[in-house]
């Protein structure tokens, strides 16, 4: 199976949006850990 330009792009825009979300829930719950320490 080859890959065209535009599905290369298509595959570099969804590992660019997985690995976002991945930083992102990993953010959120280092957030929530810290606010379950300080602030309870």
């Amino acid at each position: 199976m080859t890959m065209d330009e535009e599905t290369k792009r298509h595959a570099q825009i969804y590992d660019s949006f997985v690995s976002f979300f991945k930083y992102s829930t990993v953010a959120v719950v280092i957030s929530l850990i810290l606010m379950a320490i300080f602030l309870v």
